[in-house]
């Protein structure tokens, strides 16, 4: 039953990171003959198995979690053209979501799903997943909080090993338009608690981030930056910011205007606003490293449009890095951000 389910979350993900809003049909074929019966399996499975009497809850969550992740089936493969299928791509995507937050939750029991939840390469037994928990006090694992007067809502991830005795790495990453940080943190969750990261995944004031009035969301991310590093023990010379599509472009935006508090920007199928004129003329953030990766097919912002943003940044002094993919389009990021943005974020600053 686990193994179904394994089956069924890689093969999702992997649709999720590959489909082509131009070419969905395709992409919905894919998924259908890639997961098969997983989910009625597991669910047969599960029906005809009568748990002992201190497992039924562990029970109820997985069948919980099964029908979020067929209800995630179920919108993804719906049949309706771009833009149609958005509403249900993100309906798909907030239930794919609410199944993980179960799944994650029992993982120390569900011996077969918790490697879906670190890389690969990584065992409990040669890393500091092993040796997780009894540090501190502090709060860790999954945590979301509610809006606040200074502040929207945010989702953050804090390693289960967490040692308030060591100063820790922490990534700033924004959803793209009409999402959410309690979505976007999982294309992080298996990187940073693999290696060793805390994770900031805001909210939006707005549906997507106010990149005509910088101000609202500049406000409410700093003054969550500012929070996590009261709270807990982070080392303020390596704080990371990246994001996707809108995030991708906000985050120009906000690291322009505050360079001074990151090490380093990586914006993903993003484009600089017009409203970076300004902070361009005036060499804001100058020697602030920039990583601009965009795929050769999105559709939503076509390559040529990352390809003059690194061209205009390079033509007034900055000196971005620049990344094509040949065979990605505008997507979820799982791994992009494991084998391309935390790849660079490290070699700004080895860690011995």
């Amino acid at each position: 039953m686990q193994r179904s389910i394994v089956r069924f979350l890689r093969a999702f993900e992997d649709a999720q990171q590959h489909i082509r809003f131009q070419q969905i049909s395709a992409s919905q074929r894919a998924l259908a003959e890639s997961v098969g019966d997983s989910l009625a399996n597991a669910t047969q499975l599960l029906d005809d198995e009568a748990p002992p009497a201190d497992r039924g809850e562990l029970h109820r969550a997985l069948m919980e979690s099964i029908v979020h992740l067929q209800s995630a089936q179920d919108m993804f493969l719906v049949e309706a053209p771009w833009p149609n299928f958005g509403a249900a791509y993100v309906s798909s995507r907030s239930e794919q979501c609410s199944a993980l937050e179960i799944l994650y939750r029992w993982r120390v029991d569900l011996p077969l799903i918790e490697p879906y939840f670190r890389i690969a390469s990584d065992s409990p037994t040669n890393t500091p997943l092993a040796h997780a928990g009894d540090t501190n006090s502090a709060a860790v694992g999954i945590l979301h909080h509610e809006k606040a007067d200074t502040h929207h809502e945010y989702s953050l991830y804090v390693p289960e090993y967490y040692d308030d005795t060591k100063q820790w790495p922490l990534i700033v990453a924004l959803h793209g338009g009409y999402g959410r940080g309690d979505e976007y943190i999982w294309t992080w969750l298996r990187t940073a608690r693999s290696r060793g990261y805390v994770v900031l995944s805001p909210k939006s004031v707005g549906d997507t981030w106010s990149i005509a009035l910088p101000r609202l969301d500049v406000r409410s991310i700093v003054a969550m930056m500012d929070k996590v590093c009261d709270t807990y023990s982070i080392d303020r010379t390596r704080i990371y910011l990246t994001g996707l599509s809108d995030g991708a472009t906000f985050s120009y935006l906000l690291g322009l205007q505050h360079s001074e508090r990151f090490a380093g920007a990586a914006p993903i199928a993003g484009v600089l606003s017009p409203i970076t004129d300004m902070l361009l003329r005036a060499q804001k953030g100058i020697e602030l490293p920039i990583h601009i990766i965009h795929g050769a097919h999105d559709a939503i912002f076509p390559v040529q449009t990352a390809r003059s943003s690194n061209d205009l940044l390079k033509s007034l002094g900055y000196q971005p890095t620049y990344t094509e993919l040949p065979d990605w389009g505008h997507v979820l990021t799982y791994a992009i951000n494991e084998t391309l943005v935390l790849p660079w974020f490290e070699q700004l600053h080895p860690v011995d």
